[in-house]
């Protein structure tokens, strides 16, 4: 029993010490800091000793071009691929066109008649319309000479009271009547001998032009449907599938992305506050990144005339995306660098004409002497 209680004395203060140790080593190596992962290839350096640094992005030389449509409607068909070299007018792709086709026969048809309907109103007056009012006229001339011969040999009866009372207005009747169907016969003539009146003719000309107008609109839309390429240059992306609904307006990405890729041009982020370092005669390089470091000599073109917030990230951990920058547009001497647009690169741009600012030393400030006071003179010495 002794011995039983002695080695409960003795191994469990063991066991603990060993739990209390091998917690203290679990702590102490899992707070230790990983280590650090290798860097994925070997930084950049400059060629130069007195140089301005910024990112530069590989573009076309007419900048990135994001070609969408102007008419909203579903993607017929696709007729480019990605990488494809296009000719200025070349189709890029098509909108379903059925609905403004049938529209645009419709539109046809009524333009038809409206032409028709001025050519006919030019046409007057016809011969055979001028032929029958005239015989019109005629026919009703000759009704009212009927009706006043009629009430003439009426009034030569001597013996008025063998007429009825009734007939005598009732010829009176009949010749006013003649006469006004005769003056309405000759009216009908002259308006139609003077042919179309003018203000007519003006509104089926306009009624013409209007639907000449709806026919002209509706194969804008039909030659809008096919989206050509605006330049020669390579198709760089396709984001149009056929059967998509294609909406029209300002896309965050065209619906086909192309570019002229000779010559690239690179655009460098300088930030502002060394944009005064700027030397747009110095030469500069562009430097690949990543393990393999290649240099492309690289030749001023432009600057953009703005300062802008900084867009383009390197994806560094110390980058600061709180600056602005200034924009210069470079352009790569080889026909046929081994980079793409949208490639990001470090550029070197050497500024060894632009002096730095000499700094100059404080002036120290010399203690002023100090103003000495008049002596007091024997006179005013006291007494």
């Amino acid at each position: 029993m002794k011995i039983k209680m002695k080695i409960r004395f003795i191994i469990l203060p063991i066991i603990s010490v060993l739990g209390i140790g091998l917690a203290v080593y679990l702590v102490y190596k899992q707070s230790r800091p990983a280590p650090n992962a290798p860097p994925s290839g070997q930084p950049t350096k400059s060629p130069f000793s007195n140089r301005v640094a910024g990112s530069g992005l590989v573009e076309p030389a007419t900048e990135i071009m994001n070609i969408g449509t102007s008419i909203s409607g579903t993607v017929q068909s696709i007729s480019v691929k990605e990488g494809q070299l296009l000719k200025k007018g070349d189709i890029l792709f098509t909108i379903d066109q059925r609905d403004t086709v049938a529209q645009l026969g419709a539109a046809k048809a009524k333009l038809e008649v409206a032409t028709r309907k001025v050519e006919q109103l030019k046409s007057m007056p016809r011969v055979e319309d001028v032929d029958r009012a005239k015989a019109i006229v005629a026919q009703r001339q000759s009704a009212l000479d009927d009706a006043t011969l009629r009430l003439q040999r009426l009034n030569a009866v001597e013996d008025q009271s063998a007429i009825s009372a009734n007939e005598k207005p009732t010829r009176m009747f009949e010749m006013n009547l003649t006469t006004s169907r005769l003056a309405e016969a000759q009216s009908e003539l002259a308006k139609l001998m003077k042919g179309t009146y003018p203000e007519d003719l003006a509104v089926a000309v306009a009624e013409a032009k209007v639907a000449d107008a709806d026919v002209g609109m509706l194969q804008t839309d039909l030659a809008q449907s096919e989206v050509k390429a605006p330049i020669d240059g390579t198709v760089l992306r396709v984001n149009a599938r056929a059967g998509e609904f294609a909406a029209a307006g300002t896309l965050r990405e065209g619906l086909v992305v192309m570019g002229q890729l000779t010559p690239l041009h690179i655009r460098v982020d300088v930030d502002e506050l060394d944009a005064w370092r700027f030397d747009p005669k110095g030469k500069a390089v562009a430097v690949l990144r990543g393990g393999k470091i290649v240099e492309f000599p690289i030749e001023y073109v432009r600057t953009v005339p703005v300062v802008i917030p900084k867009r383009t990230l390197t994806g560094e951990n110390s980058e600061r995306i709180d600056t602005r920058v200034m924009e210069m547009i470079y352009r790569f001497q080889q026909d046929n660098p081994q980079v793409l647009p949208g490639q990001l690169l470090d550029v070197y741009i050497d500024s060894g004409s632009i002096a730095s600012p000499t700094t100059q030393p404080a002036q120290t400030l010399q203690p002023s002497k100090p103003v000495e006071t008049a002596k007091p003179s024997e006179s005013t010495k006291p007494v």
